[in-house]
């Protein structure tokens, strides 16, 4: 118990007085019993002694507190939140086999709020649980909605639709998710500027990526079969994911410096949710969202048909919508607070990790699976790649951003999109 001074009556024998005494209140003080053996200095000032509430009262406040933190992250986004209702939708629908172009739909709206709650349990885990574990958990949960869907790819053998979801998020993070940050926080200030350090480092990685992704695809074009293909695909991405985990320990440990915002620690907000909330939501999610996957990669075949687009229009500029909600979002908001390193961190940063850890483990993953996921993406696709890596790399390269260049940015993206969307896949 605790023991306190209390404004009540004070009882002698059988009579209550009426004198008082100082008053303090606790939220979970039950019952009050004078302190045994003590002296009153007055008859006004008695000691009393109060026994907390049981565990019982403990658990309860705990849960609804973590019940309030969840409302708290679903209010701060109502749109998104309002788009949680095509969860259960999109599940029943596929379920109970409606039309193709009805599951597409609904798991299509279902699986974006989904992705954002993902990133906002994974930032709130990875804060609670230290600079190492937290960083692992950023690394390998940043792009779990991309990694469902290939896996799901994978699975139901739509390897092209897999490979056209690698290109499109890096194209997607690196031209419209970057060129809207640089146009949001250009409308706020003239001219922003960036550590030049980090943001090289991020173009070399992407350099390395397209030598990585366009060597097999030049293999194949030399020697006109895919003979040596599947099996040079899988000893380069076990480099690729060696590369990545360098890189993870260069950016987390060693010139850690070259990659924060020097006001990111002072403005920092810090977590609405427990890290068994998050952990379980996560969880939730998760499995949710792998779920809404596989059905809306089952329907793809028939809603590309239905609709008169091509399939790589679906992989290249549908589906990375998806998983870069959250990213897109949160690039924009940063860039419009003038924290331009931790817009390019969410934005170039999650297409190096498309690139240096997604497209690697999907290849993997078919290895396991069984299937011949190769690293063959053809020729048009890999030019369309190198030709953004070498824009991008070309904005980043001096420090500083406007709204110029990111209208730049964001029109290379619109003239891929409406390429895709005009030309059937098999032209390309």
């Amino acid at each position: 118990g605790t023991w306190c001074w209390l404004k009540a009556p004070a009882v002698v024998g059988d009579t209550t007085s009426t004198m008082s005494r100082p008053l303090v209140m606790f939220s979970n003080a039950q019952q009050y019993a004078p302190v045994p053996g003590s002296v009153p200095t007055s008859m006004d000032e008695q000691p009393v002694a109060v026994r907390g509430g049981d565990s019982d009262d403990d658990e309860e406040t705990s849960v609804l507190g973590e019940l309030g933190a969840i409302c708290k992250v679903l209010q701060s986004n109502l749109i998104l939140s309002s788009l949680l209702v095509f969860v259960p939708l999109g599940i029943v629908a596929g379920a109970l086999g409606w039309s193709d172009t009805v599951i597409f739909s609904l798991n299509f709206l279902a699986i974006v709020p989904m992705a954002w709650l993902i990133g906002k349990s994974t930032e709130d885990l990875a804060e609670a649980t230290g600079q190492i574990m937290g960083g692992l958990i950023n690394a390998t949960f940043g792009n779990i909605v991309e990694m469902l869907l290939c896996v799901a790819g994978i699975s139901q053998g739509a390897l092209e639709v897999v490979r056209c979801t690698l290109v499109g998020s890096i194209l997607s993070n690196l031209l419209l998710v970057l060129g809207t940050a640089f146009i949001y926080g250009g409308y706020y200030f003239p001219e922003q500027t960036y550590k030049k350090g980090g943001a090289l480092v991020h173009s070399s990685l992407l350099m390395f990526s397209v030598l990585a992704m366009a060597l097999p695809t030049m293999l194949f074009i030399s020697l006109q079969h895919d003979l040596y293909l599947v099996q040079v695909s899988r000893w380069e991405s076990v480099l690729m994911l060696a590369l990545y985990f360098q890189y993870l320990y260069f950016q987390m440990f060693s010139h850690s410096s070259m990659f924060e915002d020097d006001g990111d620690e002072d403005e920092e907000d810090g977590a609405d949710m427990g890290p068994w909330t998050a952990g379980i939501l996560l969880a939730i999610l998760t499995v949710l969202t792998s779920i809404s996957c596989e059905y809306l990669i089952g329907s793809i075949e028939t809603t590309v048909v239905s609709w008169g687009v091509s399939t790589e229009f679906i992989g290249i500029i549908m589906l990375p919508i998806i998983g870069n909600a959250a990213e897109h979002y949160t690039a924009i908001t940063v860039a419009g607070k003038n924290k331009m390193d931790l817009s390019l961190g969410v934005a170039v940063g999650s297409a190096v990790q498309m690139a240096l850890l997604v497209t690697p483990f999907t290849v993997l993953v078919g290895w396991m699976l069984g299937q011949p996921v190769h690293l063959n993406f053809y020729a048009f696709q890999i030019a369309v790649l190198a030709v953004a890596v070498l824009l991008a790399t070309s904005i980043l390269h001096d420090g500083t951003s406007n709204w110029l260049v990111g209208s730049l940015l964001v029109y290379a993206y619109i003239i891929i999109a409406m390429m895709y969307f005009v030309v059937d896949g098999a032209s390309t």
